[in-house]
């Protein structure tokens, strides 16, 4: 029978009710929560997964180039490195210690899994919002924000944020214990501290702190820059800026929002309905009148959960898409990188290693590098008189210049 728990939505939405095997579904709920189970954590989470770490990986190869400098860029290079983080840990629990009952790969559920997943979106949750804040600010009040919310303060709120999320997920190392109810099977236990009612309330905390709040602040500030850059537009029209690049700034700057507003209308359509899959906040709305263990256990309950699952991974996948969609600079810059890269790699192989031996004046050089520690090489032998050389400089001189004013235009734009 499938693991009735390890429920990611348990974790992300800042609960752990269902990361157990001491609590089993009814028989009357079995078959529905297995299928939905099954193609939950053997096929469609795994490969949401996999597609939004090869997503972030990018998201970061692109916001670390330099031409990406601003401070908002610096929450999304942030917020790329937490989702990745999310992601991989969940990507292993479903291909490996979700289908084990290994000693090791339990240890990995309770101690690694279930409390880093739950810094991972705690931080990510919190860099949006604060990414949101500045760019409310910004709009607000653009001079005071230009001048302190640089690069410099943003990797420091970022360490913060990070820090802070780490210690109020300590109680998530407390709440379960790894214990063998069978020779050669080991399973996850609740501890006592999880059965207290000093951790109902902290996760009562952990659901206003995580999903609650946020949501409201998003809410607000987003509504706010709607307008703000619908406003823009038409004082962009009716000042009719032509100087080229103070329109280019503009453009990247709304850009910038617009892309802003689609991440903070994909995080509440994907957090919403997780807030609501939490248990307190479930058992509130829906399971008045229910026993505790019947509800917790129920099919409405788990199934409420997977789709919190699914939501929760695509939150923290498809930020590169709205990258893509919504900013041109960010399209500009992968542009640039991919050609950097494909031109490295021409270059490469086309300086594939050979010995050269040339003759100018009846001096005879000899160009070679390593040519003993190779044991397939290609020997050939030419000559080449002055004036070849010398063309062959030029040649070099032109495309680094080429190269240069290239990069210079870039870094402008």
């Amino acid at each position: 029978m499938t693991d009735p728990g390890y429920a990611i939505a348990s974790t992300i939405n800042s609960t752990a009710d269902n990361l157990t095997t001491t609590l089993p579904p009814s028989a009357s709920v079995t078959q529905v929560y297995q299928v939905v189970g099954q193609i939950t954590y053997t096929y469609l989470g795994p490969i949401i997964c996999a597609m939004g770490m090869l997503f972030n990986i990018i998201n970061f190869a692109v916001l670390m180039q330099h031409q990406l400098k601003e401070s908002p860029y610096t929450y999304l290079t942030g917020l790329a490195m937490v989702d990745f983080s999310a992601l991989t840990l969940s990507f292993i629990y479903m291909v490996f210690s979700h289908k084990t009952i290994g000693k090791y790969w339990k240890y990995y559920d309770a101690y690694i899994f279930l409390p880093i997943v739950n810094v991972c979106v705690t931080s990510s949750v919190w860099i949006i919002v604060l990414l949101t804040i500045e760019r409310f600010l910004f709009v607000r009040h653009p001079l005071w924000a230009k001048a302190k919310c640089d690069r410099a303060s943003a990797k420091v709120k970022i360490l913060g944020i990070v820090g802070l999320a780490v210690v109020f997920n300590i109680p998530r190392f407390l709440l379960f214990k790894v214990h063998e109810p069978r020779p050669g099977i080991w399973a996850l236990e609740h501890t006592e501290f999880r059965r207290s009612d000093n951790f109902f309330g902290i996760n009562w905390v952990y659901s206003i702190t995580v999903q609650i709040l946020p949501l409201i602040i998003l809410l607000f500030a987003n509504t706010y820059l709607v307008y703000a850059v619908m406003r823009a537009r038409k004082q962009r029209e009716q000042l009719q800026i032509r100087n080229n690049k103070e329109a280019t700034w503009y453009r990247d700057q709304v850009r910038l929002t617009i892309t802003l507003i689609s991440i903070v209308c994909l995080f509440i359509v994907c957090i919403l309905p997780s807030a609501f899959s939490d248990f307190p906040i479930a058992y509130f709305f829906f399971g008045r009148g229910i026993p505790v263990k019947e509800f917790r256990s129920s099919n409405f309950y788990l199934i409420l959960q997977y789709i919190a699952n699914v939501l929760v991974w695509c939150n923290l996948s498809l930020n590169f898409v709205l990258y893509c969609a919504f900013n041109e600079k960010f399209r500009r810059v992968m542009r640039h990188m991919i050609k950097r890269w494909l031109k490295l790699s021409c270059i490469k192989q086309s300086y594939r290693p050979f010995k050269v031996s040339f003759n100018i004046n009846g001096i005879t050089r000899n160009n070679s590098s390593q040519t003993n520690s190779l044991t397939q090489q290609t020997k050939c032998s030419m000559s080449m008189g002055g004036q070849e050389i010398l063309k062959m400089d030029k040649v070099d001189h032109s495309i680094s210049q080429t190269t240069a004013l290239f990069d210079k235009s870039e870094a402008e734009n």
